[in-house]
């Protein structure tokens, strides 16, 4: 929670754990892929070693044991000790020409074998009760016990077929711990009538021999297992299975390689089967050897990823303070700007987007500053005008009640002329100072403008004529109060007055997308672009000085209440006509 309490509040810690994360997270998944990766491929190119290295030790394996086989093969088929073993044992004579014959046999085989050296016995036993023996243990194994054996008995079964014993402790006195791994078979005349069988032991030692050649010279464990299960190799002094080791290996399994526990250690191991004798041979590795390098370079990885996080953590420490720094003082300097203090700017210089922050951000103090001033300025011009407005009642009200007594003073004279113009003068006072907002109705307005255009006849007779084209709809129509009295005497005065002949004045109001259309179109003398663009932009020096200023006016007032998209355009052509088109916004008001 701390640390995600540090992670919000500051941008520096924020940039700065980012990038740690940034750094650590894809270079800790490349490093530890990269290792498991390259274990992986280890193990394989490890496992198809052992594939190779095992299917020669397997075929040579399974070659010395051929060769065994041959020498029962041998014995199997000799005539001298066929007839040795069927004839008949009354004639010492014979007996002892049958040991010299069989005698000589062994000695022929074991001019042709490389293995008569390891046999430790070789019985050949006939049904005649003949016994002929070869071997140092021969002479100390007594031969009833094995002929009464569950091997014996399943051998006779196979009818002169090779039976393999396995690997089994001696059965000599002499020698009793010492291992021999066994086979057997029956021995049948021509007629497959059994006469005898053979026994041959050999010294495991055999097989040491044979993978002192083949085996390569590596740190990796050789095991060969018989059909029984029992360790052929190395040699054992007590006969050994797997299991007893504490090595567990799969019946079956679906790879070249697979990991293997020996006393809780793991190995990377292979198999090869010789099918033929239903032995296996077995070659692993300790993983922790295997992966030893691996380990190194991990580690050494892992320091320099260490130390490189270390180096890489306080670069960018101050590479983000760097960055940090001047958007703390651009933060200061905005904290600074309270209440007026408006005065307040920020000193970043730099190049970057947050020198142009900077450069934003003062430039919006200063208007803020200068719109509050005017904002100020634009309260006292209000507050005087208010002070103005009401003194300057006093004067219409002095005025509207001096008409009143002319009034009643022309009924009592019956001058109806006199009366009527009063009557308007009066409502247009009246209206003046009826209202105090700056609002009032579009019929409101057309009223006051119908008063004055009556005052105007009554002095001009028959120079003007005014025509209306006004949609009911929009008599309630929101309107600027007194904007439409400065176009209309604009347009008697600057535009019909100077023509000698008569002119026509029109006020169209109409409506489009929510905007009320006014115009104000005369036929008179018309203006020049010169002229209008004085009216818009400056006083004109006319006799009565009111040229321009209230349009000016008018405009002003518009452009304060309902922003600058609304207001007054003029279009006009010398000697024909002039428009004065107002801009406002279509508001209904109910009541003013």
């Amino acid at each position: 929670m701390n640390l995600i309490r540090i992670f919000k509040r500051s941008i520096q810690n924020k940039i700065f754990i980012s990038f740690l994360l940034v750094l650590v997270i894809p270079t800790t998944a490349i490093s530890l892929t990269s290792y498991f990766v390259s274990v992986d491929i280890l193990k394989e190119k490890v496992s198809q070693s052992f594939q190779e290295n095992l299917l020669y030790i397997g075929n040579s394996t399974m070659k010395e044991l051929s060769g065994i086989e041959k020498i029962t093969e041998l014995i199997y088929i000799n005539e001298d000790i066929q007839d040795a073993i069927s004839s008949d044992m009354e004639s010492e004579q014979q007996n002892f020409i049958n040991l010299k014959k069989v005698d000589q046999v062994f000695d022929n085989i074991s001019f042709y074998s490389n293995y008569y050296s390891y046999i430790t016995s070789l019985f050949v036993l006939g049904n005649n009760g003949s016994k002929y023996m070869y071997g140092k243990d021969a002479y100390f194994i007594d031969t009833k016990q094995f002929q009464e054996s569950a091997w014996y008995k399943q051998m006779k079964t196979l009818k002169g077929k090779v039976f393999w014993i396995g690997v089994h402790d001696s059965e000599s006195s002499l020698s009793q711990s010492k291992q021999v791994f066994s086979i057997s078979r029956e021995i049948n005349n021509t007629s497959t009538s059994s006469i005898g069988s053979i026994y041959l032991s050999l010294d495991t030692s055999v097989f040491t021999d044979i993978l002192t050649k083949v085996s390569p010279n590596t740190q990796s464990q050789i095991y060969i297992v018989d059909q029984l299960g029992k360790i052929v190799f190395p040699e054992q002094k007590v006969a050994k299975s797997l299991e007893s080791e504490g090595i567990e290996v799969p019946q079956q399994t679906h790879s070249s390689s697979f990991e293997i526990k020996k006393n809780g250690q793991s190995f990377l191991a292979s198999t090869y089967d010789i099918e033929k004798y239903g032995w296996r041979i077995i070659q692993m590795v300790p993983m922790e050897m295997l992966t030893k390098d691996n380990k190194i370079i991990f580690q050494i990885t892992t320091i320099v990823f260490i130390v490189s996080f270390l180096f890489s953590g306080i670069l960018w420490f101050y590479i983000s303070a760097s960055i940090v720094r001047p958007i703390k003082q651009l933060t200061l300097t905005m904290k600074d700007v309270k209440g007026t203090n408006l005065v307040v700017k920020s000193n970043v210089k730099s190049v970057d987007e947050i020198g142009l922050l900077s450069v934003t951000y003062n430039y919006m103090i200063e208007r803020i500053n200068s719109l509050f001033n005017q904002v100020i300025e634009e309260e006292k011009q209000k507050r005087h005008a208010e002070i103005k407005a009401l003194q300057g009642q006093i004067n219409p009200h002095f005025l509207y009640n001096t008409l009143n007594t002319i009034r009643w003073m022309a009924i009592i004279q019956k001058a109806d002329g006199i009366k009527e113009v009063v009557d308007a003068l009066g409502r247009l006072l009246k209206n003046t100072f009826k209202h105090r907002s700056t609002l009032i109705t579009l019929g409101e307005e057309l009223g006051m403008i119908r008063d004055y255009v009556y005052i105007q006849q009554t002095r001009y007779r028959d120079k003007f004529q005014v025509y209306y084209e006004v949609d009911e709809q929009l008599l309630q129509a929101e309107c600027v109060k007194f904007i439409l009295q400065p176009i209309v005497e604009n347009a008697i005065f600057h535009g019909i007055e100077p023509q000698e002949e008569p002119g026509d004045i029109i006020i169209k109001v109409s409506a489009e997308d929510s905007i009320l259309r006014i115009i104000v179109e005369d036929t008179g003398v018309g203006m020049s672009q010169l002229q209008i663009s004085k009216i818009k932009n400056e006083h004109i020096a006319d006799p009565d000085g009111t040229i321009g200023i209230g349009v000016r006016n008018v405009n002003n007032r518009i452009n304060m209440i309902y922003g600058e998209m609304y207001g007054i355009q003029i279009e006009s052509e010398v000697g024909v006509f002039t428009k004065v088109h107002i801009r406002l916004p279509l508001i209904i008001a109910h009541e003013l």
